[in-house]
């Protein structure tokens, strides 16, 4: 819990790695790519992704964002027009269908596809037989995640293809891209598919029960936004009340609840000696909501930035720290911004007498029984 211990952890790569090798075969499937590799293989593998997820080379892919959230947006319109400009639904598996068709845009520049749509789900449920295998009163059968392994490996290889043909790669290089890109898309399907879908439905779920910051934020989307039909990353910029809210979501529902660390070999942290092959735990999730830190009250805790928020101390997290923070953060709230914008700009909402408040953690945070929420077309 102590903040500059969590950053020592953190920052020391080599020293703390990430501790996948000791998950569950099947979790060892889904864990692939950038977030799996240590050392120097990690350091070049970082270096050659960075300039990919620089806020500049995300702010053309804003249009395309916008029309992944108009087709969800326009599927809910359907419905409250059945409704006479009502409709109550579990908003979450929408969400999830909506930073899919967003991550199709962003790996292989491509619509939201069947074929696409199958592979996804196939990546879902490996990632949630891997769940199940951390639970010894559970026997996911290894037989049948291998097969889904197979058929994500077949799936991705094809859109892979398509798009390097399409940019004229050299054939020479092709199979070893491919093979490098397969394990970098599994890691962003689970790294942004997942985490922004829950991320969305919390602010949702926090703005229908505040319906005073709601309205704040939508009078701000009003302002900036008006009747434009194209949203560019600079009208996002001029969104301040928009995110506040999002920062507010990820303090209180972080992308992950902990981050945990193997040491590697025995060192020294907090003034204790730490065995080799030891699992460091550092509990982001109650870090980020103690009082003592944040006090009781949200107000305009994130008016004027995260540090001024922090007071400069290293206790807000939500996308890890140190240099193996988040490569796609920026491409998290592009998405997470543009969809709230629209979504507020379109509807009114609010709870469901039916939610359950009841937050679980698996290897995110996501409402145990759903989101189900009422919303009015404007």
């Amino acid at each position: 819990m102590d903040p500059d211990v969590i950053r020592e952890v953190m920052t020391k790569y080599h020293t703390y790695h990430k501790s996948y090798k000791t998950s569950n075969e099947i979790a060892k499937m889904v864990v692939t790519g950038l977030i799996n590799k240590e050392g120097e293989e990690w350091a070049k593998a970082r270096m050659k992704l960075n300039p990919a997820f620089h806020l500049e080379k995300l702010k053309p892919m804003v249009p395309a964002i916008q029309v992944c959230s108009q087709n969800t947006l326009n599927e809910w319109k359907e419905m409250a027009a059945k409704g006479g400009g009502f409709c109550c639904f579990d908003v979450y598996p929408y969400l999830e269908v909506f930073t899919s068709s967003a991550l199709a845009r962003l790996m292989f520049d491509s619509t939201y596809t069947e074929q696409l749509k199958q592979t996804f789900l196939q990546l879902s449920e490996l990632a949630f037989m891997g769940k199940l295998a951390t639970n010894p009163l559970t026997l996911p059968g290894e037989k049948k995640e291998k097969g889904w392994s197979k058929a994500c490996q077949s799936g991705l290889t094809g859109f892979i293809h398509a798009r390097i043909v399409r940019e004229n790669s050299n054939d020479v290089d092709r199979q070893r891209i491919i093979d490098d890109i397969i394990g970098q898309c599994k890691l962003f399907f689970f790294a942004g598919y997942e985490t922004n879908s829950n991320l969305l439905t919390w602010t949702m779920i926090m703005l229908s029960a505040h319906q005073d910051w709601q309205a704040r934020a939508r009078e701000e989307a009003v302002q900036v936004l008006g009747n434009k039909k194209e949203i560019t990353s600079e009208d996002l910029g001029k969104l301040k009340i928009a995110t506040m809210i999002l920062n507010e979501m990820l303090r209180l529902f972080p992308s992950s609840m902990e981050f945990t660390r193997l040491v590697e070999e025995e060192t020294t942290l907090g003034g204790y000696t730490i065995p080799k092959d030891t699992l460091v735990t550092c509990p982001i999730i109650i870090l980020q909501r103690s009082t003592e830190i944040w006090g009781k009250d949200a107000g305009e805790r994130f008016a004027e930035g995260i540090v001024k928020a922090t007071k400069g101390e290293n206790v807000y997290m939500p996308f890890g720290w140190g240099p193996r923070i988040c490569i796609a953060q920026n491409f998290a709230f592009l998405e997470s911004k543009t969809f709230l914008a629209m979504l507020l700009l379109n509807f009114t909402f609010e709870l469901s007498p039916t939610y359950v408040h009841a937050p679980f953690v698996d290897f995110t945070i996501h409402p145990q029984y759903g989101a189900p929420i009422v919303l009015k077309k404007l």
